[in-house]
């Protein structure tokens, strides 16, 4: 993902996510993720347009290099046709000169996103995030 494809893949994560949020507010938020490592951000094109993105980052533990996958999302009109898995891949390939890589997905107890990670060879992690509404 370069910095260029930026405005379309916050078009695709509105559409994708079908969020009441401005292009504005959406281009800001991935462009600061994109920013932090754009090395982990990849977007998945289908006829020459975007139609998924991966955007993760990464750092050192004790245990090893740890990667978060930030955001990953497909269109809606390709999902299930493999945008996703080959997000996923490029990723994990990407840093395969690591000897050790544990990589977390941030996700919402959500059924259908848990199980597209099971599927993948993800287990469930200890870790939990904590949002605020305010």
């Amino acid at each position: 993902m370069g910095e260029a494809d930026i405005p379309e893949v916050a078009r695709l994560y509105l559409k994708a996510y079908g969020v009441d949020w401005n292009e504005a507010g959406a281009q800001k938020y991935l462009g600061k993720f994109h920013g932090i490592e754009p090395e982990s951000c990849f977007v998945a094109l289908e006829d020459g347009k975007v139609a998924g993105a991966i955007m993760a980052y990464s750092y050192e533990r004790e245990t090893g290099l740890v990667l978060f996958i930030q955001e990953l999302f497909v269109d809606p009109d390709v999902r299930n046709q493999g945008a996703g898995k080959k997000l996923i891949a490029w990723l994990r390939d990407s840093f395969t000169l690591a000897a050790k890589v544990k990589i977390t997905p941030l996700v919402k107890a959500d059924t259908n996103v848990l199980n597209f990670y099971n599927s993948l060879g993800f287990e469930k992690d200890r870790a939990v995030s904590f949002m605020d509404g305010f």
